[in-house]
């Protein structure tokens, strides 16, 4: 049997931390190795799952963000397949199970997503918080199916583009053969985007990602103000354009361009009434170029799949939803 290791993030996460880290230890399915990063709480978080032995307890002096503190997670742990996980996370007992049995249905299956529900939802209305990522022509992404009440247009297994960050699992042998600079996800991004940033990189070397209904958590995920808050709305902005300039064709690009240009006139009017803070990702974009460009060397020199292929997996972008969500 293939051995899981689980890895925890924590930032201030008292409210459900230990609901977490007890969703981990009821799993059926054995052995897993947890390990909790802890990005500088000043919560009493860290008191509370100090209690649970077989949890290893990394704590960091500072809040690293989540690519840096994941890395940290992945290089000290030695499980077959990796799992990870956000503190607001509450797994059903078979989750792991599941996943791994999504994952050992091909080699070529670097990653699965489950089913993540919203903790909040009732058993009668329960609300789609992820089924895997979706990508767009405009090279915009989301969570599939976030916010429909699940009447069960999700239940049949399936390839998607990648998998959520908030519980995504990894074969380690796809980790391996994707890191840069030996890191696996990308420090820059330091929070938002690095998960797709992984998903793409995973695609262009022939690696896939399945959906599985039958592993299902609950997923406590931020409201709109957070969402919006200056610090993510920044960090959302820059790392669009780290993502494409790492893994995107620039052929491609030049051919969407008027479509392009289109959404980030909308992004950057939204942006302007929005948070115009954030319209300082730019200089943390070209601050970063030289760096972001060495990535795209190794990450393009490696690719193993067309842009064709690739392509196949944008899909038609709802600009009326978007502006309704955005702009009104």
């Amino acid at each position: 049997m293939k051995s899981v290791s689980v890895i925890i993030l924590n930032w201030n996460g008292k409210a459900l931390i230990e609901k977490c880290v007890e969703s981990v230890l009821d799993q059926d399915y054995k052995p897993l190795k947890v390990i909790l990063i802890d990005n500088a709480s000043t919560d009493n978080s860290l008191e509370l799952v100090s209690k649970y032995s077989p949890v290893s307890i990394i704590k960091n002096d500072t809040n690293k963000g989540f690519a840096k503190a994941m890395n940290e997670g992945i290089k000290l742990s030695d499980g077959d397949y990796i799992l990870l996980l956000n503190y607001d996370i509450i797994l059903q007992q078979d989750f792991v199970s599941e996943m791994v049995k999504a994952i050992e249905s091909s080699e070529r299956i670097g990653s699965v997503s489950g089913k993540l529900l919203r903790l909040n939802s009732t058993k009668d209305m329960p609300v789609i918080d992820s089924t895997g990522h979706i990508i767009f022509r405009n090279r915009l992404a989301e969570n599939r199916g976030e916010n429909e009440i699940d009447k069960g247009q999700f239940n049949q297994i399936e390839f998607v583009f990648g998998t959520c960050g908030a519980a995504a699992f990894y074969r380690r042998e796809m980790l391996e053969d994707i890191k840069v600079n030996d890191e696996y996800f990308d420090e820059a991004f330091f929070a938002f985007w690095e998960v797709v940033d992984l998903d793409w990189r995973a695609q262009l070397r022939g690696w896939q990602c399945i959906y599985t209904p039958y592993a299902i958590a609950y997923h406590e995920r931020g409201g709109p103000f957070l969402r919006r808050s200056k610090f993510v709305e920044l960090h959302n902005y820059k790392n669009r354009y780290f993502l494409m300039i790492k893994n995107d064709s620039f052929w491609s690009i030049l051919k969407k361009s008027p479509q392009l240009l289109f959404t980030e006139i909308l992004k950057g009017t939204a942006l302007i009434f929005r948070c115009p803070s954030a319209l300082k990702g730019w200089f943390y974009v070209a601050k970063e170029l030289p760096a972001m460009f060495s990535k795209r060397r190794i990450i393009q020199e490696r690719r193993l799949i067309s842009q064709a292929e690739i392509e196949r997996w944008f899909v038609k972008f709802n600009y009326l939803n978007w502006m309704r969500r955005n702009l009104f």
